[in-house]
């Protein structure tokens, strides 16, 4: 599996509102992170509907985190922007292959899998901002 530029996006988007290091304006966080705009506004919209943004809009409007980043584990970003974490197809859809059920190959992925999920649902947002 490859983190997508969008899932590494929202991530250090997260980590940047997580640091505390003032900006909020999507435009100035865009530049700062070397993010193109548009595809900024995308992610703070997906993440904003996930419930892990609040957005303001007007003079004083701006982003920040909806919950504790230090209860914000890196997992849920990914799955926000992504949807569930997986290796194959198969493991989420036995229907895709007719070998699925007895494969032992998508045996050893799935417990890969697990063990990366698991990593990534005890480490937090706040443990990544420097």
């Amino acid at each position: 599996m490859k983190l997508t530029r969008a899932s590494d996006f929202a991530i250090r988007l997260m980590v940047y509102l997580a640091s505390g290091k003032g900006s909020t304006k999507s435009i100035e966080i865009a530049r700062e992170l070397g993010v193109p705009f548009n595809h900024l506004s995308k992610l703070v919209q997906t993440l904003s509907r996930g419930g892990l943004l609040i957005t303001r809009k007007g003079k004083n409007g701006g982003i920040s985190l909806a919950a504790d980043p230090k209860k914000t584990s890196v997992v849920e970003v990914i799955e926000t922007i992504e949807g569930p974490l997986s290796f194959s197809d198969c493991i989420l859809n036995l229907a895709c292959c007719k070998n699925s059920k007895n494969c032992k190959f998508r045996k050893r992925l799935s417990k890969a899998q697990n063990l990366m999920r698991d990593s990534l649902s005890k480490s937090t947002i706040s443990e990544l901002v420097l």
